[in-house]
């Protein structure tokens, strides 16, 4: 009996104490909702970033195709990687306009309080990869599928919806609601290459159960296509394997700046 009252006193003072834990336990923060993103296109975004585009397109210009050594200039502020450097250039060229960043361990740790610090308006994250790249402005609910110039593209293929990256250099709206795309994109055919390209805003990854079997992307029509092309600038579009039954995608786009909160005049 003795033994029974232990057990059962023993039993009352554990739910008392599992009950003190549970009152005691903060609550969860609330995730912040996604940023409201225009559907226009801004004709100027800020200074800064027309810098960067401008250094962007020297690069492009500089490279004229030639192909590059997997460690080159784009790889230099990451202890000269070896690996692919489409993200290496991405974030080259924004180190090189003086765009505010951190890279991806610092960002977390500000989404999670540990560390103080502004990460709004015009920011980046300094990554090597476009893995980091998008995990980092997904954290700052920096994503969107609207594009704007300046803004970086992720790319996927299939299931892998991270790929690649690149600099949105320009976009038109055409009347069809599509977006024509200008970008300038390293490690393409081991250089930097430019692309124009037309895109629909759809979220094919999600729609197509996230191994999408057609794209968002679509080529220019051939009357309306400017300019010529070659090893630097080409309206081709993108496949994996040479039977072009697996097309690149636009997953989104990563905002380096904020058009709400007001673009040049």
């Amino acid at each position: 009996m003795k033994v029974f009252k232990r057990f059962f006193v023993l039993m009352c003072a554990l739910v008392l104490l599992s009950g003190s834990a549970l009152a005691a336990k903060p609550k969860a923060t609330p995730t912040p909702a996604p940023i409201e993103i225009t559907t226009d296109v801004v004709a100027e975004p800020p200074e800064i970033i027309r810098n960067m585009l401008d250094i962007a397109r020297t690069e492009w210009e500089t490279t004229e195709g030639k192909k590059l050594k997997k460690s080159n200039k784009y790889t230099k502020w990451w202890n000269n990687y070896e690996w692919e450097w489409c993200a290496g250039f991405t974030t080259w060229c924004t180190l090189e306009a003086g765009i505010p960043q951190d890279d991806e361990k610092t960002i977390l740790k500000r989404e999670e309080g540990t560390i103080e610090g502004d990460q709004d308006g015009i920011y980046s994250c300094k990554a090597s990869s476009p893995t980091k790249l998008i995990h980092s402005f997904l954290h700052m609910h920096r994503t969107t599928m609207i594009p704007q110039k300046g803004f970086i593209v992720l790319y996927g293929e299939e299931s892998n919806y991270k790929i690649h990256v690149g600099i949105v250099y320009d976009v038109q709206k055409l009347d069809n609601g599509k977006y024509r795309l200008t970008t300038i994109e390293g490690n393409m055919s081991n250089t930097v290459r430019m692309y124009v390209a037309d895109y629909e805003p759809v979220d094919v990854y999600h729609e197509q159960k996230r191994s999408p079997k057609t794209s968002n992307l679509s080529a220019v029509p051939e009357a309306e296509q400017e300019g010529e092309t070659g090893k630097a600038r080409t309206y081709d579009l993108r496949y994996k394997g040479k039977n072009k039954k697996k097309p690149w995608y636009i997953t989104c786009f990563l905002m380096t700046w904020i058009p709400e909160d007001g673009a040049a005049e």
